[in-house]
């Protein structure tokens, strides 16, 4: 009897391995055959490897159909070069949407004479006051501005996101401007026209923040002869938005 009963267990054991293998190998032979299946390489195939996602984050300040008024200070290089220029003034900007503005500024010029320029008037005062002979040294003619109105137009192509000092976070945009309008001159009145390149800073939906480099080209008016002139002036504002 009990050679019965481990004959019996036995063949169960050996059975139970035997379904055990053939599953082991039915599964292997799956996998080994996977590339046969027609419909999952087509699959396969058709997958895009070269797919990628984009996340642009929305703006942080809101500029469709918004006003920003700033004052702005810049320094003139260029121009006459006997003569130094500072200008104050302020802008108006309207903000058509996120890309485009356009805007309105008014400068007033404060002027004074550069090293150079002090040195040849000091010289040709001393010469023409010598008491001694005559004098061939004359004062060099300067001619310099007064103030300069501008209207520009604003493209903003790029933007980005600031973090103050782990702060806040500020949005900034780069962009370019076209102007064109009238310069003062102590000599009268002239065209001038103006390309920019700057950074908007808006650190808020009120506060902005301007650093801009500007090209402008005019004409001075002396009394013998109109010169070309080429300056470029580095201006910086703050302003805020009005609504």
């Amino acid at each position: 009897m009990k050679s019965f009963k481990a004959v019996l267990v036995l063949s169960a054991i050996t059975l139970l391995a035997s379904l055990s293998q053939a599953q082991t190998k039915n599964l292997k032979k799956d996998f080994q055959t996977l590339g046969d299946n027609q419909d999952i390489v087509e699959r396969v195939k058709n997958l895009d490897n070269q797919q990628r996602m984009r996340v642009v984050q929305n703006r942080l300040v809101d500029r469709n159909n918004r006003l920003e008024i700033a004052g702005q200070f810049g320094l003139v290089s260029g121009a006459d070069s006997y003569v130094n220029t500072k200008n104050w003034g302020g802008i108006l900007q309207y903000h058509i949407n996120s890309k485009w503005s356009i805007g309105a500024s008014y400068e007033k010029a404060n002027n004074n004479l550069t090293d150079e320029g002090t040195r040849r008037y000091d010289a040709a005062y001393a010469c023409q006051n010598n008491k001694a002979g005559a004098c061939d040294l004359t004062a060099p003619r300067v001619d310099f501005p007064l103030e300069t109105k501008l209207l520009s137009v604003s493209f903003y192509p790029i933007y980005g996101k600031l973090n103050i000092f782990d702060s806040s976070i500020a949005q900034f945009d780069l962009y370019t401007s076209l102007g064109v309008g009238r310069k003062t001159l102590q000599s009268g009145g002239t065209n001038v026209y103006a390309g920019s390149i700057g950074v908007g800073v808006w650190i808020n939906s009120l506060m902005t923040l301007r650093l801009e480099g500007r090209y402008e080209n005019y004409k001075d008016l002396l009394q013998t002869e109109n010169r070309q002139q080429n300056a470029i002036s580095a201006i910086a504002s703050v302003g805020i938005m009005v609504w």
